[in-house]
């Protein structure tokens, strides 16, 4: 059956199963607080789905890989914007803690890499090798320069704010959180390299 499934395949579905670690580390902090997620996980998967678990060929539908594999990936995110804007709301966690989980699941994730000598594009690759910007076909980014010291995209539509939306969030913590993940990365990564983000969706991976 796994002969169907190709090297994309599973690069998306590990990025799905990195969030799922998220969803999983930001709960374990609120209940750390002392909140009960119970609840909350229960209900998230009532409206958006199970998470997965296990390998990509006992899990995926093989006559629909691709529409499985785009419906996982809105599970998450839906589920993650869910959970997330609910424990803000019943301050169970507050954003800068959640902010810290994304910079050390950065920084775990480098560490799974081998260190070396990386240009600002090679350094962007591998960022959205871990990060969810929906589907290749999706083409949500623009790159606007690509030189030896510095690397610009811009995104040019935003995948994730229905989802934010949907539950009552604000698409904007996303970003931010996301923003974390990348600084811890590249804390480990590249220390010579910095990452920004501007209001008008402009993002730049830079040689400082």
């Amino acid at each position: 059956m796994s002969a169907f499934l190709g090297k994309i395949h599973f690069w998306l579905y590990d990025k799905v199963l990195l969030h799922e670690t998220l969803i999983d580390a930001i709960a374990k902090a609120a209940t750390a607080k002392g909140y009960s997620c119970e609840d909350l996980l229960a209900a998230s998967q009532e409206k958006y789905g199970e998470p997965v678990t296990g390998s990509l060929e006992d899990q995926i539908n093989h006559s629909n890989i691709h529409g499985w594999l785009q419906e996982r990936i809105y599970s998450v995110e839906k589920r993650l914007a869910f959970i997330v804007t609910e424990l803000l709301k019943n301050e169970a966690i507050t954003i800068e803690e959640i902010s810290a989980i994304f910079y050390q699941n950065g920084v775990l994730a480098a560490k799974e890499l081998e260190l070396g000598e990386y240009t600002p594009q090679d350094l962007y690759t591998l960022i959205f090798d871990h990060m969810l910007e929906g589907m290749p076909c999706d083409h949500v980014h623009e790159i606007i320069a690509n030189t030896e010291d510095a690397f610009s995209w811009k995104t040019t539509r935003c995948l994730h704010k229905e989802h934010w939306q949907q539950s009552g969030g604000e698409v904007n913590n996303f970003y931010n959180f996301r923003d974390s993940w990348i600084q811890g990365f590249l804390s480990v990564m590249a220390t010579d390299y910095s990452y920004a983000r501007a209001s008008d969706g402009m993002n730049t991976i830079r040689r400082v």
